[in-house]
């Protein structure tokens, strides 16, 4: 990378940090929301947060579905806004739309026949397996409406409207938790509550949105009309990546809880929570590299492709200054923190043991998720997914054979931890992903 002055380093911080922080802003919300909806259903009582755990399997696919739609629209939007054509933005967005309609009929049909049979798959109860393949039934269709508010959010976003989009965010969440509230506690519907929110929450965020776009330049209704079939590559080297690593992750904690199963609940609730927390605390690296990402993306759309280099060491940078002290805060309060999140005392054990383990390495992971960020929305997604079975089995394989040789569960948290260590070396390959990005478009534009 070439050498930049320190104006330069601090302009492209600030670019990336305000990019990142309407962003964080946005999914902290909806990480609230998330534990709001289980602390309102926690408070209906009865059945409600049991069906909602069958649920998440196929709510994961679904959202892992709706990601790789918005992170594709999100990237196509950002190189139009670099390349100056604001009318493109809409187009790809209906294109994308058109598709979703046909995958989302087809995933839904399927959903609606195999219900049952999932019911069995997941031995419901006999007394509560009606009110499950409803639900199931019922959510499914409600969250194929989610796409709208996702592609007006990531058109948005993608452009450069980034405030606007956690506008549409923050008015879509509050929709959505104020619906549950109110109709899973103020009425007898229950957990019915649910797809009502869902849907009502997609349609009101997709009028939303498009009150948004109207205020920019984005919005050219004839625009829609168009078919772009750009759109089919751009799901498949962007959103089938993306998709695929949330099935990756969710491998992963089914091979790591059958790890800890050996050593009681409380090892595998310890887990659970920690996992839940981290959530939250690598949540600034996946905003860096969005932010990172959707710089690198204008600049591409622009043709300015020495800079891309320039950003992406500048995002890199960044967030190892951020997470050096998330690191070693959440290191300094890890045994009060894990009391806090935990409650049940053998759990805070458990949580605080894994906890004060791998706390210092989030000065590694949180640069190495910006980095496989940043891969995942320029073009290296399928590599990026490799780095991800790489380091995610490493980890089953060393933790499963260093619990076996010592017979503690202290073993998989130091397994964990040097493993997450060894993720120092991703940060290299996205640079390098980076650099050969920028050189071979640099050697097109040279050979025009």
């Amino acid at each position: 990378m070439f050498a930049m002055t320190t104006h330069e380093r601090r302009g492209v911080w600030r670019t990336i940090s305000g990019l990142a922080i309407p962003l964080f802003v946005a999914e902290s919300l909806n990480f609230a929301v998330q534990l709001g909806i289980v602390a309102i259903l926690g408070r209906m009582g009865g059945d409600a947060i049991y069906i909602r755990s069958l649920y998440q399997p196929v709510s994961l696919i679904l959202l892992a579905v709706t990601v790789g739609f918005a992170v594709a629209n999100q990237v196509a939007a950002a190189i139009s806004k670099g390349a100056g054509r604001p009318r493109d933005v809409m187009a790809n967005a209906a294109s994308l739309a058109r598709v979703w309609l046909g995958l989302g009929a087809a995933l839904y049909l399927i959903l609606l026949i195999a219900a049952p049979l999932l019911a069995g798959f997941f031995h419901v109860d006999a007394g509560q397996r009606d009110a499950f393949v409803s639900f199931l039934r019922w959510t499914s269709a409600a969250g194929l409406l989610t796409i709208g508010p996702e592609l007006c959010a990531s058109s948005l976003r993608g452009y450069g409207y980034v405030r606007h989009a956690t506008l549409l965010v923050v008015g879509t969440a509050s929709v959505r938790i104020s619906l549950v509230a109110g109709l899973g506690l103020g009425t007898d519907i229950g957990i019915a509550a649910i797809p009502i929110a869902d849907a009502t929450a997609g349609v009101a965020g997709l009028a939303m949105g498009l009150v948004l776009l109207r205020r920019t330049e984005l919005w050219h209704p004839p625009a829609a009309l168009v078919w772009r079939r750009e759109v089919l590559t751009d799901l498949r080297r962007i959103g089938v990546p993306i998709a695929m690593s949330f099935f990756v992750i969710s491998a992963y904690n089914l091979a790591v809880i059958g790890v800890l199963g050996n050593y009681g609940p409380d090892a595998v609730a310890g887990f659970t929570v920690v996992s839940t927390m981290q959530n939250l605390v690598l949540l600034p690296g996946m905003v860096l590299g969005t932010a990172t990402a959707i710089t690198i993306n204008q600049q591409r759309g622009s043709g300015d492709w020495q800079r891309i280099r320039a950003s992406m060491r500048g995002g890199i940078e960044v967030t190892v200054m951020a997470y050096v002290v998330v690191a070693l805060l959440v290191w300094a309060v890890h045994d009060p923190l894990a009391r806090l999140i935990s409650g049940d005392a053998g759990v805070a054990a458990a949580a605080g043991s894994y906890l004060g383990a791998v706390a210092l390495t989030y000065a590694v992971q949180g640069p190495v998720l910006m980095s496989l960020t940043v891969m995942e929305e320029t073009g290296g997604g399928f590599r990026a997914i490799v780095l991800n079975i790489i380091y995610f089995g490493l980890i089953v394989a060393v933790s499963t054979a260093a619990t076996r040789a010592t017979g503690s569960v202290d073993s998989f948290y130091a397994a964990v931890a040097y493993c997450n260590l060894i993720g120092v070396s991703v940060p290299v390959v996205a640079i390098r992903h980076i650099r050969k990005l920028s050189a071979e478009a640099s050697a097109r534009t040279a050979a025009t």
